[in-house]
């Protein structure tokens, strides 16, 4: 039996709400298909970190990695060339980190939804009707229909701050930090792996698993 435990750093509280839930959850879905012995993944994190300067976060992830097997860095990537810069930047983490205590590369996973976070939040839109109560289509209330139409907006934010509005009015104010978990219970792995971006992050935690001995 193997028990991992994992560390995150988000951007933010939203993010976190997300993340928290989707996390685990992505990695019993990649065990559940390709796992070759008994593996139990920790619900939550063992330690999560805040952003700072890459050299001072390093140390403190250093000092802590004792708790934990694996290290989850989010950074939402905007348009193209802050998509470059936030891939930098979480390398740059990772960098560090080995550089430091040698923690294992691979090890050190990435998470960039492509522009928001929103876009992976809004992928499966029959979670989110499913999340608000709503029995009406996706599209009445401006939620794109698949996967790859909610990677394409350029403000996924929006497009959910503004379902939400129609679903509940503007009297009950929207709160991603209640939304995003309700969501992240409901939505479909496979169809999160219909987007570049998801895709990307599973194939990098599929080689931290590996390295883990667990698929």
């Amino acid at each position: 039996m193997t028990y991992v435990s994992w560390a995150a750093l988000y951007e933010g509280a939203s993010d976190q709400a997300y993340f928290d839930l989707l996390i685990p959850r992505a990695m019993e879905s990649i065990i559940a298909l390709r796992g070759t012995r008994n593996s139990t993944i920790s619900p939550s994190p063992a330690v999560r970190f805040q952003r700072g300067p890459a050299g001072a976060i390093a140390k403190r992830i250093c000092s802590a990695s004792d708790a934990f097997h694996l290290i989850f860095i989010h950074s939402d990537t905007g348009g193209r060339a802050l998509q470059t810069e936030m891939d930098h930047r979480s390398t740059r983490y990772c960098e560090s980190i080995h550089t430091l205590c040698d923690w294992p590369v691979v090890r050190c996973i990435s998470i960039s939804p492509r522009h928001e976070t929103e876009a992976w939040v809004i992928a499966d839109p029959g979670a989110v009707t499913a999340a608000l109560g709503y029995r009406g289509s996706p599209e009445s209330i401006g939620l794109p229909i698949t996967a790859l139409q909610a990677e394409r907006l350029v403000d996924p934010k929006h497009a959910l701050e503004a379902a939400v509005m129609q679903v509940r009015g503007r009297r009950r104010p929207y709160d991603a930090k209640q939304i995003f978990p309700a969501i992240a219970q409901r939505q479909s792995i496979a169809i999160l792996r219909e987007t570049k971006s998801f895709s990307a992050f599973e194939t990098t935690l599929s080689a931290a698993l590996t390295d883990l001995g667990c698929i």
